[in-house]
């Protein structure tokens, strides 16, 4: 095909043309790699796809909904020459710091003013440290430690604020909004972490607490996903019969229920453990009935059946006093109101109920299945 030829087969048939560039690669090019699809934390988790083909990514805007102008940042040089310093060696440009949170600057003061401070970037530029990002009002010729960021006018800002969390970090972020490209998430400075919806696992809105691993994607800027499972850590800092707490980050009705110890460590309810309803952000105060090999940890929002049944013993008779000193129920009662009235089990309120009546505090009529306070 000449050149002619072609151009003219691009007029009339640019979306076949498309169509075929957009075949090329390797399949995983294609569908952007084995984890780009939502999915659960743990290996067994099911998830339901709408089957709908997905959307060509749309730009990462700010809460304001503006562009920042330019492709976002990348390691490497700036267009004049001067490079900008990172921990941990390397160079990155003082433009691709802006908005990731990631990197701390020290800079000193230049000069001090109604609007607020202006501070020396090494390369001589200055740049607006405003009153409402101050955590102290520094002094000329001070140094301060700022992260920079782009101000609705898109012009470089910086703040003492520190981030919640940084880039390799695990923790809790609260969702501020819920917006067609992804949440935003609050992590206490000046701009918010996306939370893509490729990796949400649930439909979190504002309000909700997240517990997610924040990471550095492919344009440079920080993001956020909820597919926590590779990035807890096991520990060596509890025994069995210890208490601990913890943040529910998935539900698996055959496995058991999913727990961050501690917002980090691996922690399993198992579902012959489990006697109530959990939910996603959940917070569970729990027993280490087990240390598994590897450093896992098996709970139990249980106490030991001897330490139980004195707690469930005093919550029967407080429902007996309630009531007059009478319960319509005993043994045969049904095991789903005993979870809804009492938050215990079945076997819980039988050998609670069976306590109160060995000690003669009780009355339990068999054939009515009622009990009376004696």
């Amino acid at each position: 095909m000449n050149g002619d030829t072609e151009r003219k087969e691009r007029r009339l048939y640019p979306f076949e043309i498309k169509k075929e560039e957009r075949r090329s690669g390797t399949d995983e090019e294609r569908t952007g790699g084995k984890n780009s699809r939502r999915g659960g934390n743990s290996p067994v988790s099911i998830v339901r796809h709408s089957g709908k083909a997905p959307r060509e990514r749309e730009s990462y805007r700010d809460r304001e909904g503006h562009k920042d102008g330019r492709r976002p940042g990348r390691y490497g040089q700036r267009p004049d020459g001067e490079h900008g310093t990172r921990a941990g060696g390397g160079h990155r440009s003082y433009e691709d710091m802006a908005d990731d949170f990631s990197e701390a600057l020290r800079l000193r003061v230049s000069k001090n003013t109604d609007i607020g401070t202006f501070l020396e970037l090494p390369d001589g530029e200055k740049v607006l440290l405003p009153f409402s990002e101050q955590t102290e009002r520094p002094a000329e010729g001070d140094e301060v430690t700022v992260y920079l960021f782009r101000d609705k006018g898109n012009r470089l800002t910086a703040t003492m604020r520190r981030p919640i969390l940084s880039v390799g970090d695990l923790g809790i972020l609260r969702v501020s909004d819920s917006t067609r490209i992804g949440a935003f998430l609050d992590n206490g400075v000046p701009k918010e972490v996306l939370l893509p919806f490729r990796e949400q696992i649930s439909s979190p809105r504002a309000g909700d607490e997240v517990l997610v691993y924040v990471y550095r994607d492919k344009s440079g800027r920080m993001a956020a996903t909820m597919r926590v499972y590779k990035h807890l850590s096991t520990t060596d800092l509890y025994k069995e019969g210890d208490r601990v707490s913890g943040f529910v980050y998935e539900v698996n009705e055959k496995l058991g229920i999913f727990v961050a110890v501690d917002d980090r460590y691996f922690g399993m309810i198992p579902a012959s453990e489990v006697y109530k309803r959990y939910r996603y952000g959940d917070r569970v105060e729990a027993r280490v009935i087990r240390v598994r090999e590897d450093g896992k940890l098996d709970l139990s929002p249980r106490e030991r059946a001897y330490a139980a049944i004195s707690s469930d013993a005093e919550l029967i008779l407080e429902k007996l006093r309630e009531g007059d000193g009478f319960l319509p129920y005993a043994d045969k009662a049904d095991a789903a109101l005993i979870e809804q009235v009492y938050g215990m089990s079945k076997n819980q309120f039988k050998r609670a109920l069976g306590n109160l009546y060995k000690r003669r505090l009780v009355d339990i009529d068999r054939e009515k299945d009622t009990v009376r306070l004696l």
